[in-house]
C-alpha cells in the first residue's frame, strides 16, 4: 500500500450513491405502481385545492410500496403547494403540517400498543424534551384534549400518517375520534385528516362499522410485485446507486427473482439483496456482482432476518426457543412436551421470572409452530398408551441463530445441562 491510499479502500467502488439503496430514500419517480398511485392521488387531491382532507386506509404486505408511495405522493404534494402558494393571497394560501407516527415504536409486551400511547405520542411530536408527557399518569380525555389543543395550535390542513396501525390492536378509539374530531366540536382551527397504514388486511376486516366509516373513506390495496417488477425495481436503483461496471442483466434479474420467490414480492427484500451483493462483491475487489454474491448476500440477508424476528419476541418464546436450542446441541429433540418444559424452567429461573405451567408454555409454543420455526410431531399408541408431542426445530433454525438473538438483546448465554432438567 502507497502513502496515498487509504486502509478503507476498495479496489474496486461499485456503490458510487450509496443513499439510493437506504430503506428511507424516497426516488424521484415511483415504477411498476401506476394503478395503485392513481387511487392513491385522490387522497391528497382535496388538500392541493384548499378542501378539507380525506381519510384513507391503505393495506398490503410488507415491501410492496405503501409507505414509500406515502413518501413519494407527500413530498410532491408539500413541492407542489409551495409553488402555487407563491401565486395566492397570503390569506388563501394552503398550509400543511405531517404528523408521522410509527405504531410499532409505542408496542407492549403484548406486541400491541393502544389509541392512549398513540395519542401521547402524537402530543410528544409537538413538545420540546423537558414538556413531554409520560406514557402514563394521565386520563385518556386529558390526553385527547391536549393533543387537540395541539393541532388547534397548528392550525391548517393536519395529516396524520399512523404507519403499522394494526399495532393498535382492539383499542382503536384514535382511529374514530380524530377524523369526527372538528364534527365533534373538538377543533376549530385545524383540520385533520387520517392515513392509516396496515400489513393486516385482517385488521381492517375486524375494524367496527362505525371506525370503517370514519376512517375508510378511500381504501388502496398494493398487491404484492411480480417478478418482472422487482426486476424493474432493481434495475432503477442499480442505475442510480452502482457503477455501470457494477452489475449485468443477470443480477438484475437473480435479484428480482429471488426476492420474488422468498420474500412475498418484496421490493424491500429486492433493494436490501442488491446493496449486500455489491458490498460483498466490492470487498473481495469482483465485478459484476456474481451468481455467487447474490446467492451469499440472500443467505446472509434470510440468517439476520430470522434472528431479528427471535429478538421481537416476548420473554417466554425467547425462553422456549433457548431450551430447544439446548436440546438440539445435545441431541435431545425431537423432544416430549414435558421436557422443554424442563429446560424451559431453568432457563426462566435464571433470568429471573417466574417459568409458566406447561399448558401456558405449550400456548406460547404452538405459536412458534405457527411461525414455523418449530416442527411438531403427534404419536398415537392407540388405547391404553396415550399420546403425546415431539418438538424440534425447523430446517432453518440453529441454535447459534436463537444464541445471536440473546446477544443482541444484550443478555447472557447461560449453559444449561438438559440430563439435570428431565
Amino acid at each position: 500500500m502507497t502513502t496515498s491510499e487509504s486502509i478503507f479502500e476498495d479496489e474496486v467502488e461499485l456503490i458510487e450513491n450509496a443513499e439510493v439503496l437506504e430503506e428511507d430514500y424516497t426516488p424521484d419517480e415511483f415504477v411498476c405502481r401506476d394503478e395503485v398511485l392513481e387511487d392513491y392521488l385522490d387522497v391528497y387531491k382535496p388538500i392541493y385545492k384548499g378542501r378539507p382532507p380525506e381519510n384513507a386506509f391503505l393495506y398490503g404486505d410488507t415491501g410492496v410500496g405503501k409507505t414509500a408511495a406515502t413518501k413519494y405522493l407527500l413530498n410532491n404534494l408539500e413541492r407542489d403547494l409551495t409553488s402555487k402558494n407563491e401565486s395566492l393571497p397570503k390569506d388563501e394560501q394552503r398550509e400543511l403540517n405531517v404528523i408521522w407516527v410509527n405504531c410499532e415504536n409505542f408496542t407492549k409486551t403484548d406486541d400491541t400498543t393502544s389509541s392512549y400511547q398513540i395519542a401521547i405520542g402524537i402530543v410528544n411530536k409537538f413538545r420540546e424534551p423537558g414538556d413531554k408527557l409520560s406514557n402514563t399518569g394521565y386520563a385518556p380525555r386529558d390526553v385527547y384534549s391536549m393533543m387537540y389543543e395541539e393541532f388547534d395550535a397548528l392550525g391548517g390542513t393536519i395529516l396524520v400518517i399512523l404507519d403499522e396501525v394494526e399495532k393498535i390492536g382492539s383499542d382503536q378509539t384514535i382511529l374514530y375520534d380524530i377524523p369526527r374530531a372538528r364534527d365533534s366540536g373538538y377543533l376549530t382551527e385545524a383540520r385533520v385528516g387520517v392515513i392509516g397504514i396496515s400489513n393486516d388486511y385482517e385488521f381492517r376486516k375486524n375494524l367496527s362499522p362505525k371506525i370503517k366509516d370514519s376512517l375508510c373513506e378511500t381504501e388502496v390495496y398494493f398487491p404484492q410485485y411480480t417478478s418482472p417488477e422487482l426486476q424493474e425495481i432493481v434495475r432503477t436503483r442499480a442505475e442510480k446507486a452502482l457503477s455501470s461496471g457494477a452489475y449485468d442483466t443477470n443480477t438484475i434479474a437473480r435479484c428480482g427473482a429471488k426476492a420474488y420467490q422468498n420474500a412475498r414480492g418484496s421490493a424491500r427484500r429486492a433493494i436490501r439483496l442488491l446493496k449486500k451483493s455489491a458490498e460483498i462483491a466490492e470487498k473481495e475487489g469482483v465485478e459484476p456482482i456474481s451468481d455467487d454474491h447474490i446467492d451469499r448476500a440472500h443467505e446472509k440477508l434470510q440468517y439476520d432476518n430470522l434472528v431479528q424476528k427471535f429478538t421481537d419476541q416476548d420473554n417466554q418464546k425467547l425462553y422456549i426457543l433457548k431450551a430447544v436450542a439446548h436440546l438440539t446441541e445435545q441431541g435431545k429433540t425431537p423432544a416430549r412436551t414435558s421436557t422443554i418444559h424442563g429446560v424451559y424452567e431453568a432457563v426462566a429461573y435464571h433470568y429471573g421470572d417466574k417459568p409458566l405451567t406447561q399448558r401456558g408454555m405449550f400456548n406460547h409454543l404452538s405459536k412458534l409452530v405457527m411461525f414455523g420455526w418449530i416442527n411438531t410431531y403427534e404419536h398415537n399408541k392407540g388405547r391404553g398408551t396415550g399420546q403425546w408431542n415431539e418438538h424440534e426445530f425447523s430446517d432453518d433454525v440453529k441454535p447459534d441463530k436463537v444464541q445471536e438473538a440473546f446477544t443482541h438483546l444484550g443478555r447472557e448465554w447461560l449453559a444449561v445441562d438438559v440430563t439435570d432438567c428431565e
